[in-house]
């Protein structure tokens, strides 16, 4: 049995009108496929803001609608049912509609481009709008939040720096999954659910400092060539450090409920080395 972890992708896509179709409800989302055309769709998730009408003549609790999500031919009249989706809602606020088989299918045809159409049954009588799209409020975007996994490994980009594999104690990257449910960020992170931010570890011997790409810095080089030499001033020791650093996109909620996308800085470990 392997124990090779495979690292995931998370593809957040914002809803796009189609200026060529009449129908307000018609949206598509142009999925990227992150550089790499061997994704497999481990999950798809639509997400889809709803607001509440003032209902000033009668107080009801609760508002029951359906919501139905449909797939559209590019092009064509026909469309099929994807989801149906009973919805309650106590006040205005997000909901989501899985829609990973679509989703995959449109991946395997060696498509990006989702179109949906979204119908919403008893809306207009319960005072409820969905909100598609509209360019006055960016913050209710309907987007998609795709998890992929690779499936073929063989034609990747080999990383300068060692992977910690078990057999060796030298500097190397571990691979690590950051799961934000166990440190009770789920509840303002949107997307991802979690990501593999991965850590160093390991020994730094003096010959390390010879290693390409080991070395953050012209000065540690510097200071490691006087360790090779016997002459380190003091106890200073070489230590296994990040050497690379990658940005991560992410969605969260602001204090007013807003979505927010922001790309963070220096998220995830890509190659580790000696300083």
């Amino acid at each position: 049995m392997s124990n090779e972890v495979h690292e995931d992708s998370e593809i957040i896509s914002f809803a796009e009108r189609d200026d060529t179709l009449t129908s307000k409800s018609s949206l598509f989302f142009l999925i990227s496929s992150e550089g790499n055309q061997n994704l497999f769709v481990t999950q798809a998730v639509l997400w889809l803001y709803f607001k509440l009408l003032p209902s000033p003549l009668e107080v009801r609790p609760r508002r029951k609608v359906t919501v139905k999500v449909y797939f559209q031919e590019p092009g064509l009249g026909s469309k099929w049912n994807l989801v149906e989706k009973r919805v309650d809602l106590k006040r205005s606020g997000w909901h989501t509609f899985v829609l990973t088989d679509a989703v995959r299918l449109v991946f395997q045809k060696g498509d990006r481009r989702q179109n949906l159409d979204i119908r919403c049954e008893g809306c207009e009588s319960e005072g409820v709008v969905p909100l598609l799209l509209n360019n006055n409020d960016e913050s209710h975007r309907p987007f998609l939040v795709v998890q992929a996994r690779q499936t073929d490994s063989t034609h990747r980009i080999r990383k300068r720096g060692l992977e910690c594999d078990g057999s060796s104690g030298l500097c190397c990257r571990q691979q690590f999954y950051i799961d934000f449910r166990l440190i009770g960020w789920n509840d303002w992170i949107i997307a991802p659910s979690g990501y593999f931010g991965n850590y160093c570890e390991g020994n730094c011997p003096a010959y390390m400092a010879g290693v390409p790409g080991s070395a953050s810095s012209f000065h540690t080089a510097v200071v490691n060539q006087y360790r090779m030499r016997g002459m380190s001033p003091g106890s200073m020791n070489s230590c296994c450090i990040p050497t690379k650093l990658s940005t991560m996109s992410m969605l969260y909620f602001d204090d007013e409920y807003n979505i927010v996308k922001r790309d963070v800085p220096n998220m995830i470990v890509e190659e580790c080395g000696c300083a």
